[in-house]
């Protein structure tokens, strides 16, 4: 073969490579394999781990925190006006996929009593759970909300956007146990939604007065809207009450009956709160709280105000610190006081 010859072949062979790069950039870019789909523990989320021999996935959290306080012997009276505390939970749920969906149990220990202990599947819980109204807002000392733990059965399920929950729970009865104890459950139901930065979340309860001679209807309503600014959470809380105070406020000074020793005159009242949370960069926050209870049964009446600034810092994951003051008035009585939280969770 001549030069001419292999020059000729040469310069084929480029441009035969030029156009076959050309020809393969018009290609429509091949698409990379979608991700498999979680299995196992993955499957159920983060935290849970296989346990040997089974196909059972347990996952272990918790926390500890340091509880300390100033307040003023105006508003609460106590021996002292400083208190030093400390507490912890403790939990292990257990789950596993099924043709039925994740059936898990959950055991939380709190303070060495057991703060929740149920089984759930299919949408279904029952045993002892935080209350389906646990919505409430407020830092940690001010801002007492409903939202205790109760005892009975839950059930929840998506409609499209949104959450409905239905409950029959223990009675949270008002009324000492020498007045009578209700024959029936609390019936609840809640709804919740979310549209973008904005979520409500509303819900009923009924609630049987029992007394000594007699027995009452009760019944409470609870509603909350969030807003997430970006540059700012804002969250309203209202709730009403009649006959059935305890869905007002676990502050343990309100003492306010449900009703009459003949389940007459019903308690009424009413919840309002505010809060706005503002952050400071990706591990402060700062935030203002305010709360406004009134409840009347018969001549009888309690009122409490409470306006609270907290400061929140993240110093490590898990890791925070957050003090807080705040100002309180119950009825009429103004008294003042500052709250330090550090808590480590896991």
């Amino acid at each position: 073969m001549n030069t001419m010859k292999l020059s000729t072949v040469l310069l084929s062979s480029a441009a035969l490579l030029v156009a076959g790069a050309a020809y393969a950039a018009d290609l429509p870019a091949k698409k990379a394999a979608p991700a498999a789909a979680p299995t196992g523990c993955a499957a159920l989320g983060a935290g849970y781990i296989a346990v040997p021999g089974g196909d059972t996935c347990i996952k272990i959290s918790g926390y500890v925190r340091s509880d300390d306080t100033y307040s003023s012997n105006v508003t609460r009276p106590t021996t002292s006006s400083t208190a030093f505390a400390g507490d912890y939970g403790f939990q292990v749920d257990a789950a596993q996929n099924s043709e039925m969906g994740t059936i898990k149990s959950t055991i939380f220990l709190e303070n060495n009593t057991t703060s929740a202990a149920n089984v759930s599947f299919a949408g279904l819980t029952a045993g002892k759970f935080d209350d389906i109204f646990d919505i409430g807002g407020g830092y940690n000392y001010s801002g007492n909300a409903y939202g205790p733990n109760s005892s009975g059965l839950n059930y929840s399920t998506s409609v499209g956007a949104s959450t409905v929950t239905l409950a029959a729970i223990a009675a949270n009865n008002n009324n000492t146990a020498s007045t009578g104890v209700a024959s029936r459950p609390d019936l609840q139901a809640k709804f919740a939604t979310a549209m973008g930065a904005f979520s409500v979340t509303a819900g009923l309860a009924s609630h049987e007065v029992a007394a000594t001679t007699g027995s009452a209807q009760g019944y409470a309503f609870i509603g909350q809207a969030k807003f997430d600014a970006g540059v700012a959470k804002i969250m309203g809380y209202v709730a009403y009450a009649q006959g059935a105070s305890k869905y007002l406020t676990t502050s343990s000074t309100q003492t306010l009956t449900d009703s009459a020793s003949d389940a007459s005159n019903l308690s009424s009242g009413t919840t309002y709160e505010g809060e706005i949370d503002v952050p400071l960069g990706k591990n402060d926050t700062v935030g203002i709280f305010g709360e406004s209870l009134s409840i009347t049964q018969g001549s009888s009446s309690y009122a409490r105000t409470q306006y609270a600034a907290a400061f929140t810092h993240t110093i490590a994951k898990g890791l925070f610190v957050r003090p807080e003051i705040y100002t309180e008035t119950i009825n009429g009585t103004t008294g003042n006081g500052a709250y330090l939280r550090i808590e480590r969770d896991f």
